[in-house]
């Protein structure tokens, strides 16, 4: 091999994504505010001071090349401040395909000279696998690994305090929502509990927790996932907490989410008072967990959690990557948690699609008019997951240009 041959060669193999075949250049950065709408009116949980409604604001994130490649994605939950917009000029000008490390052909790490940012806005791996995936013509989970599975199975997280907000009804209206995701083809359903935190005196709340889990578990019979979460509800509380787990067990509950913030002298106690008790159920926990480092003393020595959920937006991708591998290395899984975002959802289907240890995702069943998802269906349970470039997501321009555009921030 000659040296202007090696040369080239050392080029290509240095190149953080070879073989992406990107000459782009990031040209705009737009920040526009939308509003996704559930399927239906979902009321409150544990900590909420009123219902969640019908619908939800997001902010909706345009990465545009000067080729005409546009990645699309949303924030996490904040919205954009002064920092984060003066951040994002930092990625303009910038190749794409230069922001992350390959390994195998997959993007394994951040770049070291981005790192920084996108650590900190971790939200950005949305509209930046989307954009990358376009760019090289890959679906956002090859940008991951290999297919491990043909769909992702779904859960719907929607069924919340809707017993206390339409007090005419009761549990019913609880159990009628349950009905009516099976009769969709859902096969697991999460049932907020924790009542007694604020919307009912504490020993009628957990009362009617219990209730609501044997009645919605004798509506939607035996074969049906039912999830409880208690969005920390027994914080103060930890004898509430196990007697709920302990007067549940017998409607087979498939896991016990965050019953308390995360605490492992408690945790410790729950594990062993469930082993002795011979209740089977997985515990949940970890949506609020920013590092992934924090989970270690959840895993080892003992393992004290079985469902590890940092939220998928707000670690992205590759957070959620390392987050599986911690899992799957202590014998959990990991199932990020999703909420108030469609692009989320997706999320968490590339994710499972290409990670094992990542065998499902939360569904909000939510949906927003001004993005177009193209190549997913629902069905049986369970989600196809797009082969399309990105996330296949693509802006409607009509409806951007009649709600969006007039609170457009645009980057350039």
């Amino acid at each position: 091999m000659n040296r202007r041959h090696f040369l080239s060669a050392m080029a290509v193999s240095a190149s953080p994504l070879a073989g992406a075949a990107s000459a782009a250049r990031i040209k705009s950065i737009a920040l526009a505010p939308i509003e996704g709408r559930f399927h239906k009116f979902v009321t409150m949980n544990s900590y909420d001071k009123a219902p969640k409604g019908h619908t939800y604001p997001n902010t909706l994130v345009r990465i545009k090349t000067d080729q005409g490649v546009e990645g699309v994605g949303v924030m996490h939950y904040p919205t954009p401040d002064e920092a984060f917009k003066g951040a994002l000029r930092g990625l303009l000008g910038v190749d794409p395909t230069a922001l992350y490390e390959m390994e195998n052909g997959r993007i394994a790490r951040r770049a070291p000279a981005y790192a920084g940012l996108l650590a900190r806005y971790r939200h950005l791996d949305g509209p930046l696998f989307d954009l990358i995936g376009k760019l090289a013509g890959k679906p956002a989970w090859k940008l991951l690994g290999d297919s491990v599975r043909d769909s992702v199975e779904v859960y719907d997280g929607t069924l919340y305090f809707s017993d206390v907000w339409f007090r005419d009804r009761g549990v019913r209206a609880v159990v009628e929502e349950a009905e009516e995701a099976h009769k969709k083809g859902y096969r697991g359903i999460k049932l907020k509990v924790g009542r007694g935190a604020q919307w009912m005196e504490r020993e009628e709340g957990l009362l009617r927790d219990i209730e609501l889990v044997r009645a919605v578990r004798r509506a939607v019979g035996p074969g049906m996932r039912v999830l409880v979460d208690a969005n920390n509800a027994h914080r103060n509380d930890t004898e509430r907490a196990w007697r709920f787990v302990a007067e549940t067990a017998a409607s087979n509950v498939y896991w016990y989410e965050e019953l308390f913030p995360e605490d492992v002298r408690r945790y410790t106690e729950l594990r062993e008072r469930m082993a002795k008790a011979g209740i089977k159920s997985l515990i949940a926990d970890g949506e609020s967990v920013r590092d992934v480092a924090e989970f270690e003393p959840y895993l080892k020595p003992a393992r004290l959690v079985d469902v590890l959920q940092m939220d998928i937006r707000g670690g992205g991708f590759l957070d959620n990557v390392k987050m599986a591998r911690m899992a799957e290395a202590a014998g959990a899984v990991a199932i990020p948690h999703n909420w108030g975002s469609q692009v989320g959802g997706l999320m968490g289907l590339h994710l499972s699609k290409a990670i094992r240890a990542v065998p499902g995702a939360e569904d909000d069943r939510s949906t927003c008019d001004v993005y177009v998802a193209e190549g997913y269906q629902f069905r049986n349970g369970a989600c196809s997951v797009s082969d399309k470039p990105g996330l296949a997501l693509r802006v409607d321009e009509d409806v951007y240009n009649r709600k969006c555009k007039a609170g457009e921030t645009v980057i350039a």
